[in-house]
């Protein structure tokens, strides 16, 4: 029986980078919006069935009532949301276990990063709805259904998919967290509202994913590599005073950010790092580090898989138009 899943994080883009920045809002009502079209997109492509995570504000509930046309088989997990990153875990693992062939996630890098420690080697169509949105799509949710409904369905073949890298944190010798995009050493004392704002803060990042419109930490290999890194290494930048460069670490805000050294490091290496009170994972501090604490990161190639989706619809068309003149 082939299957999709559907992951809606309803708090994705609520952040305070709303108050500290120009970044955009997308409403429940747009989400709402957006999970009819992925909806319809999955329905037209014969997948048996839909696998839908119960979202705390009933975002998919409201866009499945709008539906009431809908020939496409649907089900919610069976599970009460508490309205936190747990529902996300929750949902993916399930669906893994139901044995999904993709699943469509509406959130932003950080999303993506929570549903990656779980999702194994399913595919993931992550479309942006948060903030830093260096992972996800800015797709048309129809397109995005299509894609993922396709990959789900054995349309396409594995050549559409690709593995990201990821950064893994280590304290005291146990792997506690990890990071796709960037992971930042910080000094910032506290989680507080998680975002990185002041990079008189930030004396180290580590940048797995780099590409020329990447926002936050990452946007610094984008100016430090603009022509991408090998897929065997990630990039290491020591935060100083030895050159500067231009980075955009949010929406509208553009900075000066010193640089003292920046090496590319292969992937299975650890480097400890030196100095840092909260550790940032794709855009947000996640983690304190106490006294005594030794860290480290090291890089490897155990990411999530992603859907090309550019590579999944050119596939998918060129399948169907076979005959055409």
């Amino acid at each position: 029986m082939r299957k999709v899943g559907l992951v809606v994080n309803p708090v994705s883009g609520t952040d305070i980078r709303r108050a500290t920045s120009t970044a955009g809002f997308i409403d429940n009502m747009q989400k709402a919006r957006i999970v009819k079209s992925i909806l319809r997109g999955i329905e037209s492509a014969g997948v048996d069935e839909a696998l839908i995570m119960p979202d705390f504000y009933g975002i998919a509930a409201h866009a499945l009532w709008d539906l009431p046309q809908l020939s496409l088989k649907w089900s919610f997990i069976d599970m009460k949301p508490r309205g936190d990153y747990t529902d996300t875990v929750n949902a993916v693992r399930y669906m893994v276990k139901e044995n999904v062939g993709s699943i469509v996630i509406l959130g932003g890098d950080g999303t993506v990063r929570i549903a990656s420690k779980v999702s194994g080697d399913t595919p993931l169509l992550p479309i942006s709805t948060g903030t830093n949105n260096v992972i996800p799509y800015f797709i048309d949710g129809t397109l995005a259904g299509i894609a993922a409904a396709a990959v789900a369905n054995g349309l396409v073949n594995d050549s559409v998919t690709y593995r990201l890298r990821r950064i893994l944190l280590i304290i005291n010798g146990e792997v506690i967290d990890q990071a796709l995009v960037d992971l930042g050493a910080t000094l910032y004392p506290f989680r507080g509202a998680r975002a990185v704002i002041d990079p008189n803060m930030v004396t180290e990042a580590f940048i797995s994913l780099v590409k020329p419109l990447s926002i936050g930490l990452a946007s610094i290999g984008s100016v430090l590599r603009p022509n991408g890194l090998p897929n065997d290494k990630i990039l290491h930048v020591t935060i100083g005073s030895r050159f500067s460069i231009r980075a955009v670490l949010m929406p509208g805000y553009v900075t000066n950010m010193g640089i003292d050294r920046v090496e590319e490091i292969g992937l299975g290496v650890k480097v400890p790092i030196s100095r840092a009170y909260t550790i940032e994972l794709d855009g947000e501090r996640e983690v304190e580090i106490f006294n005594g604490d030794y860290v480290e990161v090291m890089a490897d190639d155990r990411g999530p898989v992603i859907i090309d989706v550019n590579k999944a619809m050119q596939e998918l068309f060129l399948r169907q138009c076979s005959n055409c003149p």
